[in-house]
């Protein structure tokens, strides 16, 4: 008895020599239109893109969380703690009296700070 071997629906070797040129001509197109883009798509292409300075973004002293002061140059978690103690006795007004409020902080941390710190 002999097995019978199912046929995939579709076979290479079955097709006819129009269904062949169609493909050939179908790659044909495919390989013109990848070559063309490749070519076209080559020269330089020069956007025009214009940027913008921002302002530095200011923290309140007097009025910012523990949270926004640790982004402060120089001022860590303990540091931001003493500062939001000492402005509930009396506002800061100033870097030296922040540097006091914080426990000392250094002047070229000072420095630094000094175009993100708004006292109101």
């Amino acid at each position: 008895m002999s097995e019978r071997v199912d046929e995939p629906e579709f076979a290479w070797y079955r097709l006819q020599g129009r269904e062949i040129a169609v493909l050939l001509a179908l790659g044909t197109l495919l390989i013109g239109l990848s070559a063309w883009a490749y070519f076209h798509n080559s020269t330089e292409f020069d956007p025009r893109v214009e940027s913008h300075e921002l302002a530095p973004a200011r923290v309140n002293v007097n009025r910012a969380s523990q949270a926004e002061l640790t982004a402060l140059p120089g001022i860590g978690e303990r540091k931001a703690e003493k500062i939001v103690t000492a402005r509930k006795a009396a506002p800061i007004h100033s870097l030296d009296e922040l540097a006091k409020a914080a426990g000392g902080i250094p002047q070229k941390d000072l420095e630094r700070m000094s175009p993100y710190v708004v006292f109101e």
